[in-house]
């Protein structure tokens, strides 16, 4: 199994064994063992990190959803400015400061329907009418010089592309155009489905011994706590059988086939032409549980963590060794999480013990909102650093987001700054707002040299419309020879006589 195959994969093992952690309180019956109190703990941990999420982005999950279960449409358009007297004699400055490109969109996922246009403003360049539209059965394109839509149906994806180019496309594979309208996040009828199908199989392969339970002063940060402590103990052997058996079943079961057959097709879409990925996660998840005494785990895997008394995961040390081609690596993963009033700050450690990735959450509720702060550090550098300040402001959301990458190239030795300055308004079916992104390097680039302004709108409608099929040519029904008669005789003809009128009569698609 490739490497991409296997992240997804392994992504989803992961995935369930969250979902079943939830589904397993109802099989115990809130008898208190050390393995329900490790694995209660673990779910209770999952929920709270969920929560700090989506009290900070409440609104904008909110509309992501009303957009996912409603028909919207919406527009954007982008500005820029400048202030560097470099670019002022060439006239650079004011071509940037006068273009303006306008961007309009519509969806709706249930239906299966999406559309877009594109109009643009760049010094004495013009661009209208470029506009396209996407169903769950075909898609088609309109540009400035054509006035039909060039359209392409599902079936006739694999040989129109191999057609146009077979040695990047030799398969003659269609592309599933649903695929466009699916996104990775579970729907709430699947997730209870994965929880009850998940959670026996939790209670019944993970053995009762393997944990234990007891009382121990830590301190946290500045905070001492009087935690309980938990242990998960496995032994290779078991966790050979615990990930054959759960393999075994996930390469059986239909609705999780298909769930995992989505995402590796969504993954191939932006996958360069051979590097992409078995789309057989059954036959893969076989392959798996058949071979997987091929990984070893010479020292089993030990999990503890400790809790304070409202559950939180104030402390973990996990240590598994795995053995991959005769390469054995000392994998650990330790975290602390300091509760405070008025924030949590939590640090993971991840990697082996010559080299660990750092990450740090500085979590802080202010009177006007939240100020967060997360890092990235490698080799005892900071590498990347994020700032973010959530406030509310009358009717307007106010983010601020200041990402420093240090070691931005070779040769720099001052931070890269990004900014993000973002005010947006969220109605029950409306959402509008302003967005403002520039960059600072400390020398070069300042505010001064540009500044992207992005205003955006959307709001729900009743439906999505496309074109009709009356102004159509669908070039997926031509052979090889119908193709390029027409866009030898049809559209190569106007995109001249359309240059010509834009760019002057030197300008060739030649």
């Amino acid at each position: 199994m490739g490497k991409k195959g296997f992240t997804i994969l392994g992504v989803s093992v992961g995935a369930l064994i969250v979902l079943a952690i939830g589904g397993y309180f109802v099989y115990q019956n809130v008898v208190n063992t050390p393995k329900n109190n490790y694995l209660m703990s673990e779910l209770d941990s999952t929920e709270n990190m969920t929560e700090m999420f989506e009290e900070r982005f409440e609104d904008e999950l909110e509309w992501y959803e009303n957009s996912m279960d409603n028909p919207t449409e919406s527009s954007m358009t982008l500005t820029a400015e400048t202030n560097d007297p470099n670019l002022e004699e060439s006239g650079i400055s004011e071509m940037i400061n006068n273009a303006e490109i306008n961007i309009t969109g519509s969806q709706d996922i249930n239906e299966e329907l999406a559309t877009f246009g594109l109009d643009a403003n760049v010094g004495a360049f013009t661009i209208e009418d470029v506009a396209g539209y996407v169903t769950g059965e075909k898609m088609g394109l309109t540009l400035p010089f054509i006035e039909d839509y060039l359209v392409l149906h599902e079936e006739d994806t694999g040989t129109f592309l191999n057609q146009m180019d077979p040695e990047t496309f030799p398969n003659e594979e269609n592309i599933d155009f649903s695929t466009f309208f699916q996104t990775n996040a579970l729907t709430e009828e699947e997730r209870e489905y994965f929880v009850d199908e998940y959670s026996s199989f939790l209670q019944e392969n993970l053995p009762d011994e393997a944990f234990e339970e007891e009382s121990e002063e830590i301190t946290v940060g500045e905070t001492t706590v009087n935690a309980d402590k938990l242990t998960m103990t496995l032994s290779e052997e078991e966790m050979h059988t615990f990930l054959r058996e759960l393999l075994t079943k996930m390469s059986e079961d239909e609705r999780l086939i298909e769930l995992i057959e989505a995402q590796m097709t969504q993954a191939n879409m932006s996958m360069p032409a051979g590097e992409e990925i078995e789309t057989d996660p059954s036959q893969q998840l076989k392959d798996a549980a058949e071979n997987v005494e091929d990984i070893g785990f010479p020292n089993g895997m030990t999990s503890v963590i400790w809790t304070d008394d409202e559950d939180n995961i104030v402390q973990r040390d996990l240590d598994v060794s795995v053995t991959i081609d005769e390469q054995t690596e000392d994998i650990e993963l330790d975290s602390t999480h300091e509760v405070r009033e008025d924030g949590n700050l939590i640090n993971v450690s991840l990697g082996t013990a010559e080299d660990k990735v750092n990450f740090t959450f500085d979590l802080n509720e202010v009177d006007s909102g939240y100020e967060d702060v997360m890092t990235l550090n490698v080799e005892d550098e900071d590498i990347l650093v994020l700032n973010s300040t959530k406030t509310e402001e009358e009717d307007n959301e106010i983010w601020n987001l200041e990402a420093t990458v240090n070691n931005f190239s070779p040769d720099q030795s001052t931070p890269f700054n990004i900014y993000m300055e973002s005010s947006t308004n969220y109605g029950d079916d409306q959402a509008s707002g302003d967005i403002q992104l520039y960059a600072d390097d400390g020398t070069n680039i300042t505010r001064d040299t540009a500044v992207l302004n992005i205003a955006h709108e959307s709001q729900s409608v009743n439906e999505v419309e496309i074109p009709s099929s009356e102004n159509e040519t669908d070039i997926g029904k031509m052979n090889q020879e119908e193709l390029e008669t027409y866009f030898t005789e049809e559209v190569e003809p106007k995109l001249e006589s359309w240059l010509s009128e834009n760019f002057g009569t030197g300008a060739s698609v030649q």
